[in-house]
C-alpha cells in the first residue's frame, strides 16, 4: 500500500470539526480547505491502490 487513505479521512474529519469550532472565519476557512485537501489524498491514493491491484508488478523468476 502507497499510502494511508483511512489515515488521511481521519485527519480530514479532524480538520472539519476543528474548523466547526474556530472563532475566527479565517481559520474556519484554512481547516475547511485542509479538510478537502485530505479528503482529496484520501481519494488518489485509494484509485492507486486500485490501479495497482488490477495491474500487479509482475515478480521476476528467483535465479538459481
Amino acid at each position: 500500500m502507497a499510502g494511508d487513505s483511512k489515515a488521511c479521512r481521519e485527519n480530514a474529519l479532524r480538520c472539519a470539526n476543528l474548523a466547526h469550532e474556530a472563532r475566527s472565519p479565517e481559520l474556519k476557512m484554512t481547516l475547511v480547505n485542509l479538510s478537502q485537501n485530505w479528503l482529496k489524498l484520501a481519494i488518489e491514493l485509494e484509485q492507486m491502490d486500485k490501479l495497482m491491484d488490477d495491474f500487479p508488478v509482475p515478480v521476476p523468476p528467483k535465479r538459481r
